[in-house]
């Protein structure tokens, strides 16, 4: 019967919200969306995985464009469905919790830390790649716990970085945290050979269209733009928003004139995606390898972007209630849930040092894969589910530590 009841107050708070905030909101496309519509769309008429007619698409992977294709590209069921996961999520949550830690007042309480978290719910609504990423990433996860299925584990590893690419090395602090758990060798690595099939066809398959090996070109297009021009901005003085914006202008137009230059060719802009960013990748090695400290620098300011950041904006967006208080309590409800995340972690080793290590090492991998000028609470956005168990034990632990003693 108790269970019953959580899970009714966890279903209808999720589809409240979730919900809620989908019926006032009809901002579905920023900021890349059409990046993602565009392969579908093309995959819809016939023209395979393409930019456009005749042209191989290497910046999307095709997880997320399959997708929008089986619904028709159309954009209001997908959103739709993207709720629908956002509360199958937080039902998930309190199972797992349930299972594995047998505490109903964390698994309640890591349930409704995700179900009213902002950006979750924001990127929810968004035809972006997000929240579909997020459910798979937990399927891996509640799979990796016990490593029953090795083979099963490292095929998702590799369809989630078919559907968002940050996921490329995911399977190596997997990997890593087997070891340290002392799981069998033979089954790290039948995890890791499976983990490697899907990336390595898909970079294949790039390298015969486009001439690059390269699993998604975004890559070499963001390692200059965000880590190069990043922490060349870090050593800018004012806001840091401006000073990268303007930087990224300087770069990219710099490594066009070497490119140019190089290969002798009137504009840069004119190559291939996957060429020209396996260009821009290698100047902004270079960049960055002359300005380690500021790379440094960049890569903490990203990691506290990532971690506090409330996204309170999202809520302002659809509500008339007064923004300063809004801020104030979102920021609020952003740093605490963390702390109590870090609570919990240090807590859970002593109690599941299994999920304590999954934990951290999967939260510490997509913070610090995207801790870049491009850091923002969208990116926390996959983790949500781990965050909110660990903080829900934090929770928890901090409660029975601050009860009385029995008499």
């Amino acid at each position: 019967m108790h269970r019953r009841l959580d899970l009714a107050i966890i279903i209808a708070l999720a589809t409240i919200t979730n919900l809620t905030y989908f019926a006032f909101s009809n901002d579905y496309f920023y900021p890349d969306s059409f990046t993602y519509l565009a392969p579908a769309k093309m995959l819809l008429s016939g023209h395979g995985f393409a930019t456009r007619p005749g042209v191989a698409e290497t910046m999307r992977t095709p997880g997320y464009p399959l997708l929008l294709a089986a619904f028709g590209a159309r954009v209001v069921p997908v959103i739709v469905l993207q709720h629908i996961l956002n509360v199958l999520l937080a039902v998930a949550i309190y199972l797992l919790v349930m299972r594995r830690l047998g505490s109903r007042f964390a698994a309640m309480a890591a349930a409704i830390v995700f179900a009213i978290d902002m950006p979750t719910i924001h990127y929810a609504n968004k035809l972006l790649s997000e929240t579909t990423f997020t459910a798979l990433l937990f399927v891996a996860f509640v799979l990796a716990i016990d490593v029953r299925r090795p083979l099963l584990l490292g095929i998702l590893c590799g369809v989630l970085v078919l559907a968002r690419p940050v996921a490329i090395a995911w399977f190596a602090a997997m990997a890593l945290a087997f070891a340290l758990l002392r799981r069998p060798r033979r089954v790290i690595a039948l995890f890791v050979a499976a983990a490697l099939v899907l990336p390595l066809a898909w970079g294949v398959r790039n390298g015969v269209e486009s001439g690059v090996f390269t699993v998604s070109s975004v890559a070499g297009a963001n390692l200059l733009l965000y880590r190069a021009a990043g922490a060349l901005a870090m050593t800018g003085d004012g806001d840091f928003p401006n000073v990268l914006a303007e930087e990224q202008k300087e770069t990219v137009e710099e490594a066009d004139d070497e490119i140019q230059t190089a290969l002798h060719i009137a504009d840069a802009q004119d190559l291939p995606h996957a060429v020209r960013t396996a260009w821009y990748a290698k100047i902004a090695r270079r960049i960055i390898l002359q300005h380690p400290f500021a790379l440094a620098l960049l890569t903490l300011r990203g990691t506290m972007v990532n971690l506090f950041e409330s996204d309170w904006e999202a809520l302002m967006m659809v509500s008339r209630l007064e923004s300063t208080t809004i801020r104030l309590l979102l920021d609020a409800l952003a740093v605490a849930t963390i702390v109590f995340a870090a609570i919990g972690t240090i807590a859970l080793w002593r109690r599941d040092r299994t999920m304590a290590m999954l934990i951290a090492a999967t939260v510490g991998y997509f913070i610090l894969i995207s801790a870049g000028g491009e850091a923002e609470a969208r990116f926390r956005v996959p983790v949500v589910p781990q965050i909110a168990i660990a903080a829900a034990f934090g929770l928890d632990a901090v409660r029975r530590a601050a009860a009385p003693a029995p008499r």
